[in-house]
């Protein structure tokens, strides 16, 4: 089940409570849309993995965008603890089986 623009909106309000950033450009990046800065949509994914539970993701993201965005080495990398960067690496793992 996708979840409403209106609670996307929301969840991806509080992935970033701590950065001025503009919401619409986020919800854009989130659907597919294209960076302005580069690392913008692995910092997205990053705070996502970190954040959200995998039920949400699957919600909030398409599984081929999980698979071949969101669980890409360079955000893989960025996250902590290792035990979470091992996850991610398994679930990418099952993914691409």
């Amino acid at each position: 089940m996708k979840l409403s623009e209106d609670k996307k909106r929301e969840l991806v309000n509080k992935l970033f409570w701590d950065k001025d950033i503009d919401i619409d450009y986020i919800l854009k990046l989130l659907n597919g849309g294209h960076e302005r800065s580069p690392g913008d949509k692995n910092d997205l994914y990053c705070r996502l993995l970190k954040t959200y539970d995998w039920y949400t993701l699957l919600k909030l993201i398409s599984s081929d965008r999980l698979k071949h965005e969101a669980l890409n080495e360079a955000v893989i990398t960025m996250l902590f603890p290792k035990e979470l960067r091992k996850k991610y690496q398994y679930a990418r793992k099952v993914l691409s089986e």
